[in-house]
């Protein structure tokens, strides 16, 4: 597993970004308050956040419903999912995260109880994971060197149980980038992903899972419905 540390910067997220991730449209902008505060915290927020991002080849192939890990380990990730890496021969296993001082940060703006700050930090922190797990397929890809890959697939989506964290976390070391799993596979730091992509000359080139997703809950269902 290969690991890294990010400044900020290498992210690129901006306030548009999390003003759609808020709800805002090109015909609903946010009021002036509520964008100098996502401006002023975002601001803030970058000059000492430390995403974090990993990342493992494993070989491998698709066996039914399951990827099966060289060495035997089997992740039970699911029909869709399965369908979805049915031409992949190699699998890269990854996490990411805005990091423990992040946690630290939302935890203390809970205690202070003041809910607008504590909604903005959420979607700030969903965006910082999301970004430093696209930072994370951009140095996957440099080493790839234009081998094709699939989109990011991860426990809890598409039909892959979350208790399949658990598989994921045993191959990657327990504690990649310092995210710890509870027992109801919960990570911490809360804002953290992890998941599988599959590589291989044949597969369906980053396709995204919402066509095939039955999960109707789905933040990412619910953002292209808009």
């Amino acid at each position: 597993m290969q690991e890294y540390e990010l400044d900020f910067s290498q992210l690129s997220l901006t306030p548009h970004e999390l003003f759609v991730e808020m709800g805002y449209s090109k015909t609903q902008q946010p009021e002036e308050p509520v964008e100098t505060l996502v401006v002023s915290m975002l601001e803030d927020i970058s000059s000492w956040v430390k995403p974090r991002c990993t990342f493992g080849l494993f070989g491998g192939q698709i066996e039914g419903e399951e990827v099966v890990i060289n060495g035997g380990e089997r992740l039970q990730v699911g029909a869709t999912i399965a369908t979805l890496m049915k031409s992949s021969q190699r699998f890269v296993l990854f996490a990411a995260t805005a990091g423990a001082a992040f946690q630290a940060y939302q935890d203390r703006l809970k205690a202070e109880g003041d809910i607008l700050k504590c909604f903005i930090a959420d979607v700030i922190g969903s965006c910082i994971a999301e970004k430093a797990g696209d930072y994370m397929e951009r140095l996957l890809e440099k080493e790839l060197g234009g081998e094709r890959h699939t989109n990011r697939m991860s426990p809890g989506y598409c039909g892959w149980h979350l208790s399949g964290q658990k598989t994921l976390f045993r191959l990657m070391g327990e504690h990649p980038c310092g995210i710890s799993l509870s027992e109801v596979c919960l990570m911490t730091p809360i804002k953290s992903i992890s998941g599988v992509i599959g590589i291989g000359p044949e597969v369906d080139e980053k396709k995204y899972g919402c066509q095939f997703c039955e999960l109707e809950t789905c933040y990412k269902r619910k953002r292209l419905k808009k």
